[in-house]
């Protein structure tokens, strides 16, 4: 991959920040998806049925999905829609709406070991989260720039943080550009396919524990970017036993400057009770501050989370992995354990 600059219309900047957010107060949409959800409800449906078939939406409404789905994969790359009347709502209601929502976005994807299609953003009080099996996403503390393995990321909330937790989203292809400008000898180290990621035990039988990739793939005309420094630099066991080589100092500089550099170049907001926030994998990383909760246990931060597949075939980009073929592409998926629909995190 060469380190010429890239022209992108996908960086989002906080000249084009507000074009990530789309509002739903004010305007018809709640009426709908509150009608929506009572559908779902008076079926006796599973959460696992909520899709666009059943989670019936008008055309204008479905027309303005259609339109963040655009936003995602062709435009800056993140949405926010806010207004979701969370307050009225049971847990199951919102899980409800939610995933009809993200129906119109993606197909679903597990997001672990246990097959979770709808994952569940709390502080379990984890403590392997480092070399161990666990996920940071389980725990209080703050979260590095990353890319999930799906297409799009998926987070509503449903209880603030008492302190902390706010969201940052920054453009791989800024990113990109600016390591071409000012730090090219960083820009190749990340271009190379010399970085191990730990896969925390999430392996079917025969699997490595661990996957070898590059930063940055440049793949039929699109240039995306596979990043996640807490599985990158959790191998201290596998460098303890040789079974993986250490990494040089070239690349130890390129994990700190390129965690510099998100810093220094991503928007932050702070996601309230009843938004959803879409981010695309593809062309952005995203990060969370740490945060504190409420000493009341009903209070805590919670944010429900879904992981979306967008195919080539369905308009989504073309990437060179294995499953790129699939409609249900990315995700996790451990031996033949089935899908599941938590109501809680566990």
């Amino acid at each position: 991959m060469s380190s010429t600059s890239i022209r992108s219309t996908t960086a989002p900047t906080q000249d084009n920040w507000g074009r990530g957010l789309g509002l739903c107060s004010g305007q018809r949409e709640p009426e709908h998806i509150v009608a929506a959800v009572h559908e779902i409800e008076a079926g006796s449906l599973q959460l696992s049925e909520a899709n666009e078939s059943t989670f019936k939406l008008p055309s204008p409404f479905a027309d303005f999905l259609d339109r963040i789905r655009d936003q995602l994969i062709n435009g800056i790359g993140f949405s926010v829609l806010r207004g979701l009347p969370i307050d009225s709502w049971s847990a199951r209601q919102a899980s409800i709406a939610y995933l009809g929502i993200g129906s119109y976005i993606g197909r679903r994807l597990s997001q672990n070991r246990r097959g979770h299609m709808l994952g569940h953003i709390k502080d379990l009080a984890e403590g392997k989260e480092v070399n161990g099996e666990g996920r940071i996403y389980r725990t209080q503390k703050a979260q590095t720039y990353h890319t999930d393995e799906s297409d799009i990321v998926g987070l509503l909330c449903l209880h603030q943080a008492m302190e902390g937790g706010e969201s940052q989203v920054v453009s791989s292809h800024n990113i990109y550009n600016t390591l071409t400008r000012e730090k090219p000898d960083i820009l190749r180290q990340l271009c190379l396919p010399q970085w191990f990621c730990d896969r925390k035990g999430e392996t079917s039988e025969g699997e490595k524990e661990w996957m070898r990739t590059p930063g940055y793939y440049s793949y039929k005309g699109k240039l995306s970017m596979k990043w996640d420094p807490h599985y990158v630099e959790a191998l201290q066991r596998f460098w303890d036993t040789g079974l993986l080589p250490q990494y040089t100092d070239s690349q130890r500089e390129a994990i700190q400057v390129m965690e510099e550099m998100c810093r220094r170049l991503s928007l932050e907001m702070t996601l309230q009770k009843g938004d959803i926030q879409f981010v695309a994998n593809t062309h952005n990383l995203h990060a969370r501050s740490a945060y504190k909760d409420d000493n009341d246990v009903t209070k805590k931060r919670w944010l429900q989370r879904l992981w979306l597949a967008t195919s080539k075939e369905e308009g989504g980009w073309p990437l060179p992995f294995a499953d790129s073929q699939y409609a249900k592409r990315g995700g996790v998926q451990v031996n033949e354990t089935p899908e599941s629909y938590p109501t809680e995190a566990e």
